[in-house]
């Protein structure tokens, strides 16, 4: 009687081990239906590398440190609700006003872009934290493409590109805001050793990037193509364009780009369009304005070599902060012969302690 009773107990823990087995087997296969049917779907935060910048951001803006003295926005609990669809006739509308007012008239609704535009807005947190960024650097962005005489939109290549974020590196090897892959770097004067990568600095890299656009546009004539040579390279559009000679739109020559490059154009519509109407869906900045500007800040010369460290506590500043204002450099002595960017409040300071800061070896 004993043994019987053992074996039925046996034989109930076999049958509810094969149920619970199934279940789990059921939703894993249901989640992989899921997955494998979005597939084909454009999802920007899928896109560049992005797993490596949220994680990024969360150390360096969430982190116990303050990150450029910034603070975050305190939300009421009852705000808005993240507005994450818009219907077609209302987009089509927004998007031709912008359009209008475009130097570049790529601006145009079609399926894919409302895919993308949608895509953008299920991620409020990602955007908000794009906004407070672009506070920081579109001022200089612009300026540096009214220097070159090229449209202010541009700016949001770098937000395609590198979500703003200068110290990023690509699985390709491209490097920085605006994503230089080493040989083009080196082409536009982008220099880079175990110290530093020009690539990072953010100025020097804006300035490459607009003699570089303002080459492809010399180059090709159309807007929509130059930004597919930024994404895919001018030889593989000189390509596409020699094999169908009848065809100069991208979106006629769209199934032959590479698939990047096919959702390339479509994200910077996209992007246009939600940094723009960004409250119209209530997303807002996710953290509040940074205390400085780059119209703010300054280059001072590096006489000797001197750590970022022994520096920042000498001049009152946050350590985060000057590493953020300087994100060129891998380590924390920097060497002579270079300029650190400082705010320029912090100049009168610097120069009363300069005869000390560079005597003091570090």
């Amino acid at each position: 009687m004993g043994t019987t009773t053992v074996r039925n107990f046996m034989f109930f823990v076999f049958i509810l081990k094969s149920l619970v087995i199934q279940s789990i087997s059921k939703s894993l296969l249901e989640q992989k239906n899921v997955i494998n049917f979005h597939k084909n779907i454009y999802h920007p935060k899928l896109d560049l590398n992005n797993i490596y910048i949220e994680r990024l951001w969360k150390k360096m803006l969430v982190g116990k440190k303050k990150f450029l003295s910034a603070k975050k926005i305190s939300h009421n609990h009852k705000k808005n609700i993240v507005i994450i669809n818009i219907n077609a006739e209302e987009l089509r509308l927004r998007l031709n006003f912008l359009n209008k007012k475009s130097q570049i008239k790529i601006l145009k609704y079609n399926n894919v872009v409302h895919i993308s535009v949608e895509s953008y807005l299920r991620m409020s947190k990602y955007i908000g934290k794009i906004i407070s960024l672009s506070d920081f650097y579109f001022p200089m962005f612009e300026e540096k493409l009214e220097h070159y005489r090229l449209p202010k939109e541009l700016k949001y290549l770098a937000i395609i590109e590198s979500n703003l974020n200068p110290v990023v590196t690509s699985k390709a090897g491209a490097q920085g805001l605006w994503q230089f892959m080493p040989k083009t770097g080196k082409i536009y004067n982008l220099d880079s050793n175990n110290t530093y990568d020009e690539r990072n600095d953010p100025v020097k890299s804006t300035e490459a990037a607009c003699r570089y656009l303002k080459f492809l546009y010399k180059k090709i004539g159309n807007w929509e193509l130059v930004l597919a040579a930024y994404n895919a390279g001018p030889g593989t559009v000189d390509k596409i364009l020699e094999r169908h000679k009848n065809k100069k739109n991208f979106w006629e020559l769209w199934e032959f780009f590479p698939k990047e490059t096919q959702n390339y154009i479509p994200k910077f519509i996209a992007i246009n369009y939600v940094m723009n109407y960004y409250k119209d869906h209530n997303i807002s900045a996710y953290y509040s304005s940074y205390p400085y500007r780059y119209k703010e800040t300054v280059l001072i010369p590096i006489k000797e070599k001197i750590s970022l460290k022994f520096f920042s506590y000498h001049l009152n500043i946050s350590y985060q902060d000057l590493i953020f204002l300087n994100p060129q450099y891998f380590v924390d002595i920097i060497p002579s012969g270079h300029k650190l960017r400082l705010p320029k409040n912090k100049i009168l300071l610097f120069r009363s302690k300069e005869r000390f800061l560079f005597k003091k070896k570090p």
